[in-house]
């Protein structure tokens, strides 16, 4: 487990008092956003705490009235997302980007926020954190938008309101992906509208083969995602479908991070890559991914076995990433550099390792989604989230008023209560997760467990140990690439089994 002196600067549990204050700024923000009633103190917050001002901002791809063609999971009503009035919001909408056009937001930005309120109300911005953030603490969730946005508190407000909208919008994570799932796709294959049925089965033969999945842990105990290139056939799959696939990996993963783990590994598998499996569409939609809609969430981009033609497609790709991107991406060539951040019995063999596994895919039992159905339970549940919600909200408030007001008494009983909805929170998201998330191969293989525990090497017995730290060079086309080193050491539980119900901390057991 992590040494709580090892969290990096910026992170839960590690902030400087200046980053403590943008974070309670990003959520004072937030609570104007969400209460139509409530505009009092945005012009003294803005003049007093906002950074300078950066003309940049996130890029959007949003339209008021978002255009997604008629693809696999559109199209269905939600039943996370409440609905709010837009009579009884416009007024407000028009009052709150006038008061953030007088204290000194830029021109542009105030436009980005315009086009992201025509598309939500105040309700949609109250439950859109709480229902984006899941199991998540709900600090670290925005600590990821504040870090990616260099803590200037304007741009991440933006880069957070994008998020939401993409996946509220467009994307529909959380009211279409999701509860509809693998089941749904697979019984939609046999669809006779044939757009339908093409968009199934291109969906459902990117799980069958394996083209990406989610699979044991590295040194540091984060996820590890592998997409096997190899596979990628542009022609098999429509640009939706294949982004839809890429969202339920990345969500998929998002299910195993578990405290005080806040990011997963991806490993692009370039063994047998050519330039026909090369198409650059989901390429920049992966960048958004990690950029925008996820930012924060990448601990390494390791691109293994790749061949020297990819050099050329690497230097097209390399200006399209963010700085921060490019700086946790590793090239590896053999196992040995792979050990430098899993351990070599963690590595499957078919990338060298010892980890006597591949990957299987489990068809979708038409009875795994029953409780879905149990419409009484959900809303209830749903119900209770919304009422922690609401009273974390105003914990959240306090909070923030408590650290202005001088009373260390008063601030370490704020502190200890919103702490306590946090984790009720976190609780009644796995209470929830039956009844609104559909199963996934995930579920089936045991690695997700009843109740959020996650099994992350639920066949095997469990083992510790340590691994050196190598020095390495590898070349890849003309220019050396130097391996970077991983962060400290921890210890790698081989049989890794944690509950997200405790707070801030990973309990393993088994072991």
């Amino acid at each position: 487990m992590m040494n709580p002196a090892s969290v990096p600067p910026g992170f839960w549990g590690n902030l400087s008092p200046v980053q403590e204050t943008r974070l309670q700024q990003l959520w004072t923000l937030l609570l104007h956003l969400a209460e139509a009633s409530s505009l009092g103190a945005l012009e003294q917050l803005f003049r007093a705490n906002s950074l300078e001002q950066v003309p940049s901002s996130p890029s959007i791809s949003l339209s008021p009235t978002p255009s997604r063609r008629n693809s696999l999971f559109s199209r269905a009503e939600g039943t996370i997302i409440r609905k709010g009035s837009r009579d009884s919001v416009s007024v407000y909408h028009t009052q709150l980007l006038h008061t953030l056009r007088d204290v000194g937001l830029g021109a542009s930005q105030v436009r980005t926020i315009r086009k992201f309120l025509s598309v939500m109300s105040p309700e949609d911005v109250r439950f859109g954190v709480l229902t984006a953030a899941k199991h998540e603490h709900l600090d670290v969730y925005l600590l990821r938008f504040l870090r990616a946005s260099k803590w200037d508190v304007n741009k991440s407000l933006i880069h957070l309101l994008n998020s939401i909208v993409w996946r509220l919008k467009e994307m529909q994570v959380d009211n279409v992906l999701l509860p509809r799932g693998e089941l749904y796709a697979a019984e939609e294959e046999g669809n006779t509208n044939p757009f339908k049925s093409e968009e199934a089965k291109g969906f459902m033969k990117q799980l069958r083969i394996g083209k990406g999945f989610v699979h044991g842990v590295d040194k540091m105990n984060r996820p590890i995602a592998i997409v096997r290139i190899r596979l990628h056939d542009p022609s098999a799959q429509t640009v939706e479908s294949l982004n839809q696939f890429i969202t339920h990996i990345v969500e998929s993963a998002r299910l195993l991070v578990t405290p005080p783990v806040e990011t997963a590994t991806v490993l692009f598998d370039m063994t047998d890559f050519s330039l026909a499996n090369m198409e650059y569409a989901p390429v920049k939609f992966i960048i958004k991914c990690f950029e925008t809609y996820y930012p924060e969430c990448l601990g390494y981009l390791l691109i293994h076995n790749a061949p020297r033609v990819f050099g050329s497609v690497w230097k097209i790709i390399k200006p399209w990433m963010d700085p921060r991107i490019v700086e946790k991406t590793v090239f590896t060539r053999t196992v040995e550099d792979l050990e430098r951040y899993i351990n070599r019995d963690q590595i499957i063999a078919e990338l060298g390792g010892d980890e006597d596994w591949k990957y299987e895919y489990i068809e979708p039992d038409p009875d795994e989604n029953r409780a879905m159905e149990d419409y009484a339970t959900r809303d209830s549940l749903l119900a209770e989230r919304q009422s922690i919600g609401e009273e974390f909200l105003a914990a959240t408030s306090r909070w923030i008023m408590a650290s202005r007001g001088g009373d260390p008494t008063e601030l370490k009983e704020a502190i200890a209560h919103r702490e306590n909805l946090i984790e009720q929170v976190r609780v009644n998201y796995w209470d929830l997760d039956p009844y609104v998330r559909a199963r996934n191969n995930l579920d089936r293989t045991g690695v997700i467990q009843e109740g959020g525990w996650i099994d992350m090497y639920p066949d095997l017995e469990p083992e510790l140990y340590l691994e050196p730290e190598p020095e390495l060079e590898l070349e890849l086309g003309p220019e050396p690439v130097q391996i970077q080193p991983p962060p400290p050491q921890i210890q790698t539980a081989k049989m890794l089994q944690v509950a997200h119900v405790h707070r801030a901390q990973v309990k393993i057991v088994n072991v």
